[in-house]
């Protein structure tokens, strides 16, 4: 397990989405070893979120560096590894949800939570 330390968590950006639908704010990792990465949602109280649906969860591919820039060379591996699987598993559970903004949102909130959803999360956990 590879500790993240403070200086490889990016800005803290506000969430205004129905993906994550809970969250107000989030950080996402830069890369560690082999391209992964990690993102925390956190409540309209600044408080991590540690349950899913709303929690965010460690990523195959790693979206941003460390800098907080766009990793423009994971393509559409982050859309492909990460996001696809998790509307899919939301979708299987009951979410009668469609992607929207290329992926960024949903067309509705996601509210139920299923075996589908925690098996991605149990592959991709919330927390280490």
């Amino acid at each position: 397990m590879e500790v993240l330390h403070l200086g490889q968590l990016g800005a803290v950006r506000t969430k205004d989405a129905f993906l994550h639908h809970d969250a107000k704010y989030e950080m996402r990792s830069g890369p560690i070893s082999g391209g992964h990465g990690h993102q925390a949602t956190y409540d309209a109280n600044g408080v991590l979120i540690e349950t899913p649906i709303a929690a965010g969860t460690a990523d195959i591919a790693a979206p941003y560096h460390a800098n907080d820039t766009l990793r423009a060379r994971t393509g559409n591996k982050h859309l492909k590894q990460d996001v696809q699987p998790f509307l899919r598993a939301l979708q299987l559970d009951g979410n009668p949800v469609l992607p929207r903004y290329i992926n960024r949102n949903l067309n509705r909130p996601c509210i139920y939570r299923g075996p589908n959803t925690d098996k991605y999360v149990e592959r991709r956990p919330v927390l280490p």
